[in-house]
């Protein structure tokens, strides 16, 4: 059985920059009915729910869900204000890998902080979401083990079983961490967030530029 292969998605599949969660501060500015909302929050690796938590903490407001039912509805009109715009773009030689591997049979998923809804729209303007069977996304649980968990859980149910080798490949400690964690290969790949010398203190079992660098391990 050919392996299991999970993604990230900002600094991995897609070019991380300001601009690339620009729907989701906007949304939180427009909730707070302010500028700024998102000023010192780090969102590397994180779930979307676990830093809207934060910007509210950060304005000593308590969680609810209806509050949280209203930003999602912000979230939801500015990603698609924003889904013709260039804000979204493949990150290094990721649309070809993925291709590839698809080709080759792979069973391809993602692990990612992201909303499935955000997700959706950054993979689908790059010409991707088609090609993952299953997602583990923020609103499965509030921390990156837990979305783990649910990627794994979904990935088994659409194929019957896991296959024996599993990898988790992305840009930051955690991606690595999260691996470990799924018994699974780490791919680190320096292209996000975390630099190589970061990544590499974690003990990945590859640690790359480029995907491509990496292809002959799934023929």
């Amino acid at each position: 059985m050919k392996p299991l292969i999970f993604f990230d998605i900002n600094g991995t599949l897609i070019t991380r920059d300001e601009r690339t969660d620009l729907p989701f501060s906007q949304a939180v500015n427009r909730f707070l009915d302010s500028k700024g909302g998102m000023e010192g929050i780090d969102t590397s690796a994180r779930s979307d729910k676990d830093v809207f938590m934060e910007v509210l903490a950060n304005h000593k407001m308590q969680f609810t869900e209806p509050q949280w039912d209203f930003f999602l509805s912000l979230y939801e009109e500015e990603l698609k204000n924003l889904a013709k715009s260039d804000i979204w773009r493949p990150n290094a030689d990721a649309s070809t890998f993925v291709k590839n591997l698809f080709k080759k049979g792979c069973s391809l998923a993602l692990v990612t902080g992201e909303l499935s809804i955000g997700a959706e729209y950054k993979l689908r303007k790059i010409g991707l979401w088609d090609f993952f069977i299953a997602g583990g996304f923020g609103e499965d649980a509030l921390h990156r083990f837990g979305i783990a968990e649910a990627a794994r859980d979904k990935a088994e149910k659409k194929l019957g079983a896991l296959p024996d080798t599993l990898y988790v490949i992305g840009d930051t400690v955690l991606d690595i961490q999260t691996a470990r964690y799924l018994r699974a290969k780490a791919i680190a790949i320096t292209t996000g967030s975390h630099s190589r010398e970061k990544l590499l203190k974690e003990n990945p079992d590859y640690c790359i530029d480029r995907f491509e660098t990496i292809l002959s391990l799934f023929n």
